[in-house]
């Protein structure tokens, strides 16, 4: 699959955090990492600039595994989710942090 590009994303403490963004349907290597589910929109059709609507924040060990339970896929699904975006991380405590701040900083539509 090939790279969207990036996206620079604040948590809710300021720190900015340069994410990795792919096709929803993207198979990852078994890599930790954060992420989010988007809805990849674009508002202005002069321009190939996207926005992103955030659906879901979550970390994981491994990003071979699915992004979550059947309910989440029919969910993201239901959304438009076309978009995962990726900010590789092997820590587990790096990533538990920054998924704290990134979840209080955007309020993402699905919860957990």
């Amino acid at each position: 699959m090939t790279k969207h590009g990036d996206l620079m994303l604040s948590g809710k403490s300021g720190h900015k955090y340069c994410f990795q963004v792919w096709p929803f349907s993207t198979r990852f290597r078994p890599l930790g990492a954060v992420f989010f589910v988007t809805k990849r929109l674009y508002s202005n059709k002069n321009y190939r600039r996207a926005s992103h609507e955030v659906l879901f924040i979550g970390e994981t060990a491994s990003m071979a595994e699915p992004l979550g339970s059947s309910f989440q896929l029919d969910a993201f699904e239901k959304r438009g989710a076309n978009c995962v975006c990726v900010y590789p991380s092997n820590d587990e405590a790096e990533r538990k942090t920054m998924l704290e701040d990134l979840v209080a900083g955007h309020r993402p539509t699905l919860q957990c």
